[in-house]
């Protein structure tokens, strides 16, 4: 059975959402089962491994509130099997767009939606709530997918869905093949002390804060250094409060970069205290490139899931500043970095792009044989 199936994103290459989409249209192609197209609402370029056989259709809008009539017109012209869409605002306009195409053009494919965070969490970062729109809404989709078993199970509860409409699809992640090139930073040259990196929005629950007074404590014992990767409402506060704490010559924010895996790969460990996180891609991230991490024990089970409750990274109780600064300290030894080092890596081959793409056409497939009984 070959499907045609398509990704809502907002970017097929710059944000998380859009390089999941991507990702997963990866591993499609990869299993030869589905033909796969993007449909992006912005102008990002799509990322450069994407195969040819991937196609990027632009819709003329530049956020979820404004895609309606577009996407509406797409489902009926194309007429794709499936149209997968993630992020809450884009499952909504998904959603309306589904309907309408239904209703005035006869489209019969699938509505899925990807929930990515525990619902009533999702929207702890806006101005506005839409939690219980969710909770009434989800049900008229065909099926949604979450990337862990926490998240799925909130999504049943939380939106009185059958468990039989929804399947666990992990955030797939490539294999690091390079290249990697010149230090991306002064102190990720060989030879230096350990650094430590963190990557984020830089929203306030991912708790840079946390990081860096637990980073100063373990800064009083060893040369370590922190580097921290992103742009967010935080990121002054961050910057301040390392200047309070007289770590400007240790640790320091970099702001928005193309490509963390450059600094993965040379660092000793990524760090990710988040209080939330329905996957925590940046952990897998890390992996991929034999970076081992530290995370939290996050609202939403991702870091859980993704290290197989500290099987494979060190996971510790969230918020709890003293266990985080043991799990750093005792990741600068030598021997114990390079055991997760290579325990991460095998984490991460087990969610390869085609292993995840798997678990989406077991799911779409099985929606597509209940609606032809």
């Amino acid at each position: 059975m070959t499907l045609r199936v398509a990704f809502l994103v907002d970017s097929p290459s710059k944000r998380a959402h859009g390089n999941a989409a991507s990702r997963l249209a990866l591993g499609l192609v990869q299993t030869g089962r589905a033909e796969v197209e993007l449909v992006s609402y912005s102008d990002d370029p799509a990322p450069p491994w994407l195969p040819d056989e991937v196609a990027v259709h632009r819709l003329e809008a530049d956020r979820a509130s404004r895609l309606v009539p577009g996407l509406a017109t797409y489902l009926r012209s194309h007429a794709p099997d499936v149209l997968i869409t993630r992020q809450v605002h884009a499952n909504f306009a998904g959603l309306a767009s589904a309907g309408a195409a239904r209703l005035r053009g006869g489209w019969g494919g699938h509505l899925v939606l990807v929930q990515d965070h525990l619902v009533q969490l999702a929207h702890r970062s806006n101005k506005l709530d839409n939690k219980w729109v969710a909770r009434l809404t989800y049900r008229f989709a065909d099926g949604v997918i979450a990337p862990s078993p926490t998240v799925r199970d909130n999504v049943v509860r939380w939106c009185s869905l059958d468990a039989a409409s929804t399947a666990l699809v992990p955030n797939p992640i490539p294999g690091f093949g390079g290249p990697v090139g010149p230090p991306p930073h002064r102190w990720l040259v060989d030879g230096g002390p350990p650094v430590f990196i963190n990557v984020s929005n830089m929203l306030w629950f991912k708790r840079v804060d946390l990081l860096i007074d637990a980073f100063a404590e373990v800064r009083r014992h060893h040369d370590t250094k922190l580097l921290v990767l992103g742009e967010g409402p935080e990121r002054a506060a961050a910057d301040e409060r390392i200047r309070a704490l007289g770590l400007t010559q240790s640790a320091e924010t970099v702001g928005w970069i193309d490509d963390p895996l450059q600094f993965a790969t040379r660092a000793w460990a990524l760090v990710h205290p988040s209080d939330e996180d329905g996957f925590a891609q940046v952990l897998t991230e890390a992996m991929s490139t034999g970076c081992p991490v530290v995370a939290a024990d996050s609202l939403g089970g991702g870091p859980r899931f993704v290290t197989d409750s500290g099987a494979f990274g060190m996971l510790v109780p969230r918020g709890d500043r003293p266990a985080l600064v043991e799990a750093m300290e005792q990741m600068l030894d030598p021997a114990l970095r390079s055991h997760y080092s290579t325990l991460g890596l095998a984490r991460a081959a087990e969610m390869s792009p085609t292993a995840s793409a798997n678990a989406l056409m077991a799911f779409l497939e099985a929606l597509e044989r209940r609606r032809k009984d």
